[in-house]
């Protein structure tokens, strides 16, 4: 439950992302989205109902889309957390792609989630215009050493669905000692809390920062109405969400696959 839970905030976190810059598709139980753009998490398979028998021709069929374009792009495959090589694993690889990433995929029972106080010095803001949304995006990309993060496609995908009350997805910036130092945001299109962008400068690390950021961006998600949170971890930031009270539910597998 809690592991479709984290499949369903994330496929609509992308799906919610790149709907408004590109071509989202759902057909037969399959999610897949193009944007068009040259790095591989920019286009690809977000869900995949694959038959039980000829796999294989399903996959290709998926396949074709990216294949045609000459588009780079990824596969995401969720299972259960002791779930090693898999069938499906097997059939991406037959088909030239190749295992990226394997993340925990964690969930958190917001019933009982009770906020850390935040350390002195630190205040969390929620992003509500147009120079607040620039700033949030210059830190993640700081944060992450991902450059071009703020003019690119997700950033661009986030800008569209605006940042008022009835929007997907908030987004909030941490300050200490009068200086922009975290970012975060809160994904609410599947009816779950998705946490994601936790960011946090390199040279404030260590000092609560994260939590600040992250645990703001819960309690709004608390305020909303939502009953559980998840997200996908990076192995670095599992400490964090554990101390959290996050727990890992399910792996979040990115398969990728170049053109050629």
């Amino acid at each position: 439950m809690l592991g479709a839970a984290v499949e369903a905030d994330l496929v609509t976190h992308v799906s919610l992302l790149y709907e408004p810059i590109g071509e989202v598709h759902r057909e037969d139980g399959n999610v897949w989205f193009v944007s068009g753009g040259l790095a591989p998490h920019e286009n690809g398979v977000l869900r995949a109902a694959l038959p039980r028998w000829d796999a294989d021709a399903a996959v290709d069929r998926l396949l074709e889309p990216f294949r045609e374009r000459r588009l780079p792009m990824m596969w995401w495959v969720f299972e259960p957390p002791a779930t090693r090589t898999s069938r499906l694993d097997r059939v991406l690889r037959r088909h030239g792609l190749w295992l990226a990433s394997d993340l925990p995929g964690m969930a958190l029972d917001l019933e009982g989630f009770s906020a850390p106080t935040l350390p002195e010095g630190v205040d969390v803001y929620r992003v509500t215009d147009q120079d607040g949304f620039a700033t949030w995006a210059e830190i993640v990309e700081r944060a992450f050493g991902s450059p071009g993060f703020a003019e690119g496609l997700s950033v661009r995908g986030f800008a569209a669905r605006g940042l008022g009350d009835e929007a997907p997805f908030r987004h909030f910036l941490c300050r200490m000692a009068d200086a922009w130092v975290g970012a975060a945001t809160l994904s609410l299109g599947a009816g779950v809390a998705g946490l994601a962008n936790i960011a946090t400068l390199p040279e404030v690390r260590r000092r609560g920062v994260g939590t600040a950021v992250a645990s703001v961006a819960l309690g709004e998600a608390q305020g909303l109405g939502m009953q559980t949170a998840v997200l996908s971890a990076e192995e670095v930031g599992r400490p964090l969400y554990e101390r959290l009270g996050f727990r890992e539910v399910s792996r979040h597998r990115t398969y990728v696959h170049q053109p050629g």
